[in-house]
């Protein structure tokens, strides 16, 4: 089931505990998995997206140390009845920081294209190409 929900990209320069991380962001924040429900464990997770158990237990402890996520002794792991909102405020927390970079970008005299290259080129969509 989460395999399909789950797109890990081993390729991917963002290691594969963080990009596990975000899924779980982006289930939450759509409602695709709400308060209450119970995740996957780590060894399941782990066989159905092909990935070492340890990394998805480092992923599973930092949504618990977010408070996404809350541990039950000997049953598992549930999303945190406040994840939506604490995922939303981290993502607000985010978007100004990105605001103030983007500020002092500016006034440092980069263009909008400069900066727009930039962060294409650190989210990993586009190389910086200065022939476009």
């Amino acid at each position: 089931m989460y395999s399909k929900l789950i797109a890990i990209d081993k390729m991917s320069q963002v290691p594969i505990y963080e990009q596990i991380i975000e899924q779980f962001h982006n289930l939450i924040v759509t409602d695709v998995l709400k308060p209450k429900v119970l995740i996957p464990s780590v060894r399941s997770l782990s066989k159905e997206i092909g990935t070492n158990p340890n990394t998805i237990q480092k992923a599973y402890v930092e949504l618990e140390r977010m408070g996404i996520t809350y541990s039950v002794p000997g049953v598992g792991r549930y999303v945190a009845n406040n994840a939506k909102e604490i995922i939303q405020k981290l993502m607000s927390e985010s978007d100004n920081e990105l605001k103030t970079v983007v500020e002092r970008l500016k006034l440092s005299g980069m263009t909008v294209e400069e900066i727009v290259s930039k962060v294409k080129m650190y989210y990993g969509g586009e190389k910086n190409d200065k022939s476009k």
